[in-house]
């Protein structure tokens, strides 16, 4: 059964990281990239913020139809790095051609506009399909082809959950690694059935 549940979060966790492969391959060459941008003039006054921005949307699309889009309440540019962008109330959707779509949620986001880089944290949840993947922090790096997901990581699917500390895929072997931090701490799976 644990084997069962195994090979399945596997099979989840390379699908997911196959689109990211296919989105960093395909977007990151030949996409149209859309900003926009709505500048709330009383909440800036409210928080004090120069360049508080509102309403933040990227989105892209390459010449498959393949698209990504990340969004944002509000997202402040980082006065040491224009290229980074500190989101709160993120929302990322991949959709491949033919394919569902991966949504990745979280209260908030660094971004990269340059090399797509994100950082995610704090009440973190990627779905695909009957598939739930829940964390504190997830960083998508495509400059080194790495997804990193780590802090009470929890897998969900109809039939198993499973509790872990840390996940990493690499974006171009497809190799994933699940483990705890503290090696005499075990992988928990749980069935529901």
């Amino acid at each position: 059964m644990k084997k069962k549940i195994l090979i399945q979060l596997f099979l989840f966790s390379l699908f997911v990281f196959l689109s990211i492969f296919s989105y960093n391959k395909y977007f990151k060459q030949e996409s149209q990239n859309v900003i926009e941008v709505k500048q709330d003039t009383d909440l800036k006054k409210k928080n004090n913020k120069t360049n508080l921005i509102t309403n933040l949307k990227y989105f892209s699309i390459d010449k498959r139809g393949n698209k990504y889009e990340i969004t944002s309440e509000y997202g402040e540019m980082d006065t040491n790095n224009p290229d980074v962008i500190m989101m709160e109330n993120v929302k990322a959707i991949i959709k491949i051609y033919n394919s569902d779509p991966i949504i990745i949620t979280s209260n908030f986001a660094k971004y990269n506009v340059k090399n797509y880089d994100t950082n995610f944290k704090e009440n973190i949840l990627v779905k695909h399909v009957d598939n739930k993947l829940n964390g504190e922090n997830l960083d998508l790096s495509f400059q080194n082809n790495l997804m990193s997901m780590y802090n009470n990581i929890i897998y969900q699917n109809p039939d198993t959950k499973l509790l872990a500390d840390k996940l990493e895929i690499d974006l171009i072997t497809k190799d994933s690694k699940i483990f705890m931090n503290n090696k005499e701490n075990k992988i928990k799976i749980i069935s529901k059935n």
